[in-house]
């Protein structure tokens, strides 16, 4: 048992390059509606933040096969309604499957709008160095702070509640 957590973890804790950091850029681009999971390009996610521009918002990169990814999802979708009005939720579903990553989305029922990473460029262009990855833009696109794994309840509210001081 202990052996296959182990594995499971490193499985989580996949690393890829550390970009020199993300500012979103391009034109305005409108969020997925909810329970959709197209393919988006890394300028239609930039776009996205831009489009979203004066408020905070908050990038989760997921999978579905991700063991902490999937203790986390109910928190955020928690998180998503409580800020419904003064933070954005876009979660980035990458290294994945399509199909299970819709699975994953009607399971722990997530209203936020998700896009689809099926390149890896949107993950590479954040810099993601493991799964989950949780990363916090100030109103300006501003990345403030990125936290690699499951982030909890308290992390969560201590970031959005610094964010949304400035």
């Amino acid at each position: 048992m202990l052996a296959a957590l182990v594995l499971l973890a490193a499985g989580c804790a996949t690393t890829s390059p550390i970009a020199a950091g993300f500012t979103p850029s391009g034109s305005a681009v409108e969020l997925p509606f909810s329970g959709q999971l197209a393919a988006t390009s890394v300028a239609e996610f930039g776009g996205m933040l831009i489009g979203v521009r004066g408020r905070p918002v908050v990038v989760n990169v997921w999978a579905s096969w991700c063991g902490p990814c999937r203790v986390e999802a109910p928190l955020l979708q928690r998180a998503s309604t409580r800020y419904l009005e003064r933070v954005t939720f876009l979660g980035v579903n990458s290294s994945d499957a399509l199909l299970p990553a819709r699975h994953f989305m009607a399971e722990f029922g997530l209203t936020y709008p998700n896009v689809f990473d099926d390149s890896g460029d949107i993950a590479r262009s954040l810099g993601l160095r493991g799964y989950p990855t949780t990363y916090v833009f100030d109103r300006d696109g501003k990345l403030q702070a990125s936290v690699v794994g499951g982030i909890s309840e308290a992390r969560l509210a201590a970031l959005l509640q610094d964010v949304l001081k400035k």
